[in-house]
């Protein structure tokens, strides 16, 4: 049976050890697989193969397989471009990020602020790119 987040905190700050114990009844995943997971789920949503993604960033074929099956770990910039490449929210580019276990985007840092507004504007990876290159950050 799965937990609330709120169930699992209380469980963890009451018994620590007790919960490391028994932490495979909790059914908890693994950050990859939720990522994966994740990212299946919103290219059914969005009606956007792994094809697509290649055509839509700047990722390897190869790499994009292994995010989207959990093999390997992205960046934060490939999630960022996996994200405008899949036309997700910022909602939904924030809970990629986390799941990534990459920073979310921080509307105080002058370049998350300008994907920020690339993202609302329904921007592809290279418009994003060339908003960043304008006022002289790094692109993804």
């Amino acid at each position: 049976m799965s937990s609330s987040t709120d169930v699992l905190f209380e469980m963890i700050d009451r018994s620590s050890e007790g919960f490391l114990e028994n932490i495979d009844e909790h059914k908890l995943g693994r950050a990859n697989s939720l990522l994966s997971s994740y990212i299946y789920e919103k290219m059914d949503k969005y009606d956007v193969s792994p094809r697509d993604i290649v055509m839509k960033t700047n990722i390897s074929q190869s790499h994009v397989y292994q995010i989207i099956s959990g093999k390997r770990a992205a960046g934060r910039d490939k999630l960022i471009s996996l994200a405008l490449a899949l036309g997700l929210s910022l909602d939904e580019t924030q809970r990629l990020l986390t799941l990534g276990q990459c920073g979310p985007l921080y509307p105080k840092v002058r370049r998350d602020a300008a994907i920020i507004c690339c993202i609302n504007q329904h921007m592809d990876m290279y418009q994003t790119n060339e908003c960043l290159k304008k006022i002289d950050e790094n692109e993804l």
